[in-house]
C-alpha cells in the first residue's frame, strides 16, 4: 500500500538532494579558493623575488668589479702625481688607461644586460648604476685635462718667471750703465816723458767703453717697455683655468637631459668656480655660483 503523498516526498528529497549538492560545491570550491589560488600566487612570487635576487647578485658582482677599477684608479692617480720618474708615469698612465676600458667595457654589459631584465627594480638600479659612473669617468676625464692645462700653464708661468729675472738682471745693469753715464770721463793723466802716448790710448778706451754704455742704455730703455709682459701669479693662472673649467662644465650642464647628471654636473662647475674667485674672474665666477644655486634649487623642487 503505498503512502498517498509519496510524490510528494519523493520531490522534496530530490530538492534537498540538490540543494545540498549545490552547498558542498559551492563549500569546495570557497576552499579550492582559499588553499589552492593563494599557494599559487605565494608561489609565483617567490619565483619572482627569487629571479630579483639572482639578478641583483649578478648585478652587484658586475658593480663591484667596475668598484675595484675605480680604487685602482684613484690609487694610480695618487701615484702618477707624486711621481717623478718619466718611465714609472708611463707606466702608471697606462695602468690607467687600462682600469678606464675595464669600467666602460662594464657598463657596456651592464646596460646590455638591463634590456633582459625581468625586474622593475633591477633595471631602474642598473640605469641609476650607468648614470653615476659614467658622470664619475666624466668627472675625471675633466679633471685630468684640468690638471694637464695647468701643467701647460705652469710652464707658461715658469717661462715668464724666467724672463722677469732676466728683466731685473737687465734692469740692474741698466741703472749700472745710468751711473757709468752719468759720470764725466777721468781726465788724461800728465804726460811726461815717454807715458802720454799711453795715457791717450787709455782716454781713448774709456771714452770707448762709455759709448758702448750709452748705447746699450739707449738700446734699453727702447726694448724694455714692449718686452716687459704683465706679471701673472701662479693662484691668478690657475684662478683662470678654474673659471675656464667651470664654464666648460655649466655649458655640458645646460645640455644635459638627465636630472641626476645634471645636477652632478652643476655641482662640480660650482666647485670650480669657488676655486675660480681666488684670481681676477671673481665677479664672474660669483655671478655664476648664484645661477647654479638656483638652479639646483629649482631641480631639487622637481625631484
Amino acid at each position: 500500500m503505498k503512502p498517498v503523498n509519496q510524490s510528494a516526498r519523493a520531490a522534496a528529497i530530490r530538492r534537498f538532494l540538490l540543494i545540498y549538492g549545490i552547498s558542498l560545491l559551492a563549500i569546495l570550491a570557497c576552499a579550492w579558493i582559499i588553499f589552492v589560488i593563494p599557494s599559487s600566487l605565494f608561489r609565483e612570487t617567490i619565483q619572482k623575488y627569487k629571479a630579483t635576487e639572482q639578478e641583483q647578485t649578478q648585478l652587484v658582482g658586475k658593480i663591484d668589479g667596475i668598484t675595484i677599477n675605480l680604487k685602482n684608479i684613484m690609487q694610480t692617480d695618487q701615484t702618477y702625481l707624486s711621481s717623478s720618474n718619466e718611465i714609472e708615469k708611463g707606466t702608471l698612465l697606462a695602468n690607467l688607461q687600462e682600469y678606464q676600458k675595464k669600467i666602460n667595457d662594464a657598463l657596456v654589459d651592464v646596460k646590455n644586460d638591463s634590456a633582459r631584465l625581468i625586474s622593475a627594480n633591477s633595471k631602474k638600479d642598473a640605469y641609476n648604476y650607468i648614470i653615476a659612473f659614467n658622470a664619475i669617468l666624466s668627472y675625471r676625464n675633466t679633471l685630468s685635462s684640468l690638471q694637464k692645462t695647468l701643467a701647460e700653464k705652469g710652464g707658461e708661468l715658469a717661462e715668464l718667471v724666467k724672463v722677469q729675472s732676466q728683466l731685473e738682471t737687465c734692469q740692474s745693469q741698466l741703472d749700472l750703465f745710468k751711473a757709468l753715464a752719468a759720470q764725466k770721463a777721468a781726465p788724461p793723466p800728465p804726460a811726461g816723458g815717454g807715458g802720454g802716448g799711453k795715457g791717450k790710448e787709455k782716454e781713448a778706451e774709456l771714452q770707448r767703453l762709455l759709448d758702448d754704455c750709452r748705447a746699450d742704455l739707449d738700446m734699453c730703455v727702447k726694448t724694455k717697455g714692449s718686452a716687459v709682459p704683465p706679471v701673472v701669479t701662479d693662484e691668478a693662472k690657475k684662478a683662470v683655468v678654474y673659471f675656464e673649467a667651470g664654464e666648460s662644465l655649466y655649458t655640458t650642464a645646460t645640455k644635459t637631459k638627465n636630472l641626476i647628471e645634471k645636477r652632478g654636473i652643476l655641482t662640480a662647475a660650482k666647485q670650480m668656480y669657488d676655486k675660480a674667485k681666488a684670481g681676477s674672474p671673481a665677479e664672474k665666477a660669483k655671478k655664476q655660483i648664484e645661477l647654479i644655486d638656483a638652479e639646483l634649487k629649482r631641480l631639487r623642487n622637481i625631484g
